[in-house]
Formats: structure tokens, sequence, C-alpha cells
């Protein structure tokens, strides 16, 4: 339950929405929120339904469940609104993901604005490449 309140609560702090905005989005109480964001109550399968609509994310995402490789490729390309991303770069988002703190950072590069995005996807790539002719 915990993955899942900080689930909730990452996704609206990324919109820079209150418990308040969200509740009212939701046509809920703003304790609600309060006790999904907590651990203290489980959200209903059509709250998670809303949530995944509103946020554009998996339920699997919100629930932080492990994605196999075709439902994350997936994922990912609709995210980042492309058919361009390959296996390789699918393994290096996988790997990323198994870290929390690295997913949150890949799902806040979607936030940017297209310029400073690509930017830091050439910083990253450089750095992997750089990486992976060091360990040669």
């Amino acid at each position: 339950m915990k993955r899942l309140g900080e689930q909730l609560k990452y996704l609206r702090k990324q919109q820079n929405w209150t418990q308040e905005e969200l509740a009212q989005r939701l046509n809920i109480s703003r304790s609600q929120i309060s006790k999904w964001e907590n651990g203290e109550l489980l959200p209903d399968v059509q709250s998670l339904e809303k949530l995944s609509n509103l946020y554009g994310v998996s339920i699997d995402f919100l629930i932080g469940r492990q994605t196999n490789k075709k439902e994350l490729l997936r994922e990912v390309n609709r995210l980042y609104q492309t058919d361009r991303i390959d296996e390789t770069m699918l393994d290096i988002i996988a790997y990323l993901k198994q870290n929390p703190e690295m997913e949150k950072a890949i799902y806040s590069l979607v936030q940017l604005p297209t310029k400073k995005r690509k930017h830091i996807e050439a910083i990253i790539a450089t750095l992997v490449k750089e990486f992976s002719r060091a360990i040669e």
C-alpha cells in the first residue's frame, strides 16, 4: 500500500495539484486523497481507473507492479509520443526503472519542454556510451 501512496503523491505533485484540487477533479473528499497517499486506505477499482486516466499512466504503474518488456516499451513510447525507442534503449530504461528514484526522474522528463528534454536525453546517451566504452 505504501508504494501506491507514494506513486499517487508523486504524480499529484508532478501536476502541481494540492490534495484539494485532485479531490475536486475526482469528485471525492480531500481526506480520501490524504488516506490514499498515507497508505491508510486503498482506492477502489473505479478510482484507480480515474487516476490512471487523469495522470496518463497504467494502473500497473500506479500500484508499482513490475511490467514486462513489451508493456514497458509501449508505455515509454506512449509517454514520449514516439515509436523509435528500440530494445537496447528499453534495456537501459528497464535497468533505471528498477531504482524508484531513477524511475521518478524518467517520468519527470516527460514534463519538461521538448528542447530541454532532448538536451537531457542527449547527455544521458553520451554518458551511457562513455560508460560502455570504459567497461569494454
